[in-house]
């Protein structure tokens, strides 16, 4: 065997385990998400209230939410908040993240005259525009708002911060 097939034997072999590496810490993460909540740890996840609290409108809503996020040995608090819609056909609710998706600045509630128009989440730094579902309807944003899992514990709703869900 001359040197280049060795190269490329490595390369490959090293290309495989990384793969192999990647798969397997991705298993636990897909088990956490299939779980019913009574397992979940969320001393990592930002409390939003009791979900009884939070299926009372009117919607969409603004929540804010304060998290202590301990990443190794650096412990940070965190505030923020969620808009909050409830799809009437289904009755489920859906949490979606204030960061737009353009570039991720952070959108608000639209203004009187824009909700004439449809738009009910607005970013102002580059005039992104989404409707109440949190959907992209105008401006620069390429995809809808992201959302975030929803864990419920003890009765009380849980989302992991650092982890929303990109929607297309």
């Amino acid at each position: 065997m001359n040197s280049k097939q060795n190269r490329r034997e490595f390369l490959k072999n090293s290309a495989k385990g990384t793969l192999g590496l990647i798969t397997l810490s991705a298993i636990p993460l897909t088990l956490t998400a299939c779980s019913d909540g009574e397992n979940i740890n969320t001393s990592a996840m930002a409390n939003l209230g009791p979900l009884e609290d939070l299926k009372k409108g009117p919607f969409p809503k603004k929540v804010d939410y304060v998290v202590t996020i301990e990443d190794g040995w650096v412990t940070q608090e965190r505030s923020g908040f969620v808009f909050i819609q409830m799809e009437e056909n289904n009755n489920e609710m859906m949490i979606m993240s204030p960061i737009c998706t353009h570039l991720g600045c952070t959108a608000s509630f639209a203004k009187e005259d824009q909700k004439k128009e449809g738009i009910t989440f607005f970013c102002p730094c580059h005039g992104g525009e989404y409707d109440e579902f949190g959907n992209n309807i105008g401006g620069p944003p390429p995809r809808p708002l992201d959302v975030f899992q929803p864990y419920i514990k003890d009765g009380e709703v849980y989302i992991p911060v650092l982890s929303p869900t990109e929607r297309t």
